[in-house]
Order: C-alpha cells, then structure tokens, then sequence
C-alpha cells in the first residue's frame, strides 16, 4: 500500500522540527494517534502511523519545498470516499497539530494543488465534507480557456479537464466538471455518466483527446512533455455519447462544448 499513498496534505511550520518521531510519539500518548514505527532509511524526518482504530496506514514526513517547511502527511484515501478520506486524512491533520500549537501557519492540499487553513482541517475532522474539499476546480486562459480539476485521482478516479472555451463557457465548464466527479466520487468510473442536463456523456484519456482539439489551445499539445505537479497523473475529458458504429464510439468533444452553450 506504501506505494499508493496519493493524497498529500501538509502542515506548512514555522521552522523544522528537530524529530519527526517525538510529534508523533506526543500525538500517540494524547490518544489521537494508535502507533507509530520509523521509515526505515529516514531516521527522524519520516514516521508511519495508524490512527482511528484501523490497520491502514499513512506517513507523516517533514520535508523543505522552496524555503517551506512542510509536515506531510500521505495516506491512500481510496477505499473510503471522499467524505471518510478526506475526514480520516484531516483528523490525522489534527492530531498532529494539537502537538505543534503555535508552529503551524497553514495548511496545503498538494492532491488538490490548494492552500488551506486549520479551520478547515477542523471541520473536515468532524465530518462536514462537501466535494469541493476533495476536488477542486480551476480556470485558466486568457481569449481561449481552459478549465481543470485537481485532486479526484487520490479516489482512483480521473482528473477532469475542458479544452477550447470562451470565457462565458467558463461558469458552465466549471459546473459541469464539478457535476461529473459527484457521480464518479458516489459510484465509481464504470457507470454511466452524464452532464447536468442529463447529456449522456463518457471519458476520453487527455492523451488521446488531444488529437482531435487545436494544439495551441491551453493545456494541450505537451504530449511527450512534464505538464508540471498535479498533471502527469489519470486524467480525462469529455465527449458526448452517440450510439457506436461499427462498434466504436465516436470522438464528440464539441459536442460537450455546444451543449453548455445551450444549457
């Protein structure tokens, strides 16, 4: 499982801390945490833990990025949904924080590619989660825009993106996409998926779909390219569903685009 732990979320410190170990240990000893053991080959700057009464496992490393000092935590959210996950991952969060009072002057969502505050971690750790905590949607473009979600693959489903809009499409994309993770984050990506309008719709890998958009719009023709953090992991856009002929469907990615125009 080591090898899956793909949701990220860090308490962004002050200043390092001098053992990872002696936090967590705190944190096992005021009960918020089960048990810890160190990684082995990283002496005090990374622990495993348990927590909530469950043999899964998660990590807490303390790392610099750019001049920050970060304690992340990295669990495997996707056998729990959205609403467990993200409540689970907070109140490991929590926990941590409750040792480190003072020290802790904010929060980042590296799944969601977000930056977030101890408010929020502590009303997920009570269970108030809405999906926008989970996956956040993003806009970029200036004439020709792009529209993106960042944080559904840590539930083993794709990222979404939108290619080729205008800006008075951006405010239906931007609900479409959120429309479409409801129903993949509630049931999963083998069932039949639609737009808000009832639209049926189905997922195409951005690799492929590039083939079939304008190069020189936002967010396409990097194939074979690093497109940056929070976008070389499962992602997808959408295309409207038509009967298949001769056994393959075909490939209607305006047609997403006219039916929020419509909508």
């Amino acid at each position: 499982m080591a090898d899956r732990y793909t949701s990220q979320i860090a308490l962004l410190l002050d200043a390092r801390v001098d053992d990872v170990g002696a936090v967590v240990r705190a944190a096992v000893e005021a009960g918020d945490l089960d048990r810890s053991a160190p990684v082995r080959g990283e002496g005090a700057l990374a622990q495993e833990v348990n927590w909530g009464g469950r043999m899964q496992k998660g990590v807490v490393r303390q790392l610099t990025e750019d001049g920050e000092v970060l304690l992340r935590t990295e669990t495997y959210l996707g056998s729990d949904g959205y609403t467990l996950g993200m409540q689970r991952q907070a109140q490991l969060l929590q926990a941590l924080s409750r040792q480190l009072r003072g020290q802790v002057t904010g929060v980042r969502d590296l799944a969601a590619m977000t930056e977030r505050d101890l408010a929020w971690v502590n009303r997920l750790a009570i269970g108030a989660v809405e999906p926008a905590d989970a996956v956040v949607v993003v806009a970029e473009g200036e004439g020709t825009w792009w529209v993106r979600t960042h944080g559904a693959a840590r539930f083993d489903v794709p990222d979404l993106e939108l290619y080729g809009l205008i800006a008075a499409d951006v405010p239906a994309a931007e609900v479409a996409l959120r429309h479409v993770h409801e129903q993949l984050l509630a049931s999963g990506i083998t069932q039949d998926l639609t737009l808000p309008d009832g639209t049926p719709i189905y997922l195409i890998p951005v690799l492929e779909a590039w083939r079939h958009v304008s190069l020189d719009w936002p967010g396409v023709g990097r194939a074979g390219q690093n497109r940056g953090p929070g976008l070389d992991g499962p992602r997808a856009t959408l295309s409207v569903l038509h009967p298949p002929r001769l056994g393959r469907y075909r490939k209607d990615l305006d047609g997403v685009l006219a039916t929020l125009r419509t909508a």
